[in-house]
């Protein structure tokens, strides 16, 4: 199951990782955040990653790594322990589970360029290599080539 987009149906409980979209409020940019449940992390796939837009976006992924926890905890997600016994991992053991999820931007991953208004199509394309297995290239995604792809796909 990793790698399973957010489970419409399916108990979190039996769920790895939930992808999640997260768009800033002061910028028309979207980056693309993996919740690793099991690593008690979220990864965060920035497609510009500039200094203004990872200021501007840290402060939207910290307050969802903080209100996750709380919510897993008080909606009985620890307590669910058929697939995963979450108190014997290393990231929970002995640890508040109300604690914020460790925040971890990835790296030497595919850019778009600056002057351009992808970072859609580029959301879509991490989700999409991370679904598959695949880790995200660190170049070769061509935006024109994805959106041609998945204009034909519709």
């Amino acid at each position: 199951m990793k790698g399973y987009a957010m489970p419409f149906g399916r108990p979190w409980h039996l769920t790895d990782d939930v992808y999640v979209p997260v768009n800033s409020d002061a910028e028309f940019h979207w980056v693309f955040a993996v919740v690793a449940l099991k690593e008690r992390c979220i990864k965060v796939y920035d497609s510009m990653s500039s200094n203004s837009s990872n200021r501007k976006l840290s402060s939207e992924i910290q307050k969802m790594a903080t209100m996750l926890p709380k919510y897993l905890e008080l909606s009985g997600f620890f307590a669910q322990n058929e697939r995963t016994n979450w108190s014997i991992l290393k990231c929970y053991q002995g640890k508040n589970k109300s604690r914020p999820f460790k925040v971890s931007h990835v790296t030497g991953i595919a850019k778009q360029e600056s002057s351009s208004l992808d970072c859609g199509i580029f959301v879509y394309a991490y989700a999409e290599y991370l679904s598959d297995g695949l880790q995200v290239s660190s170049c070769g995604i061509s935006a024109d080539t994805l959106r041609l792809r998945y204009a034909s796909l519709l």
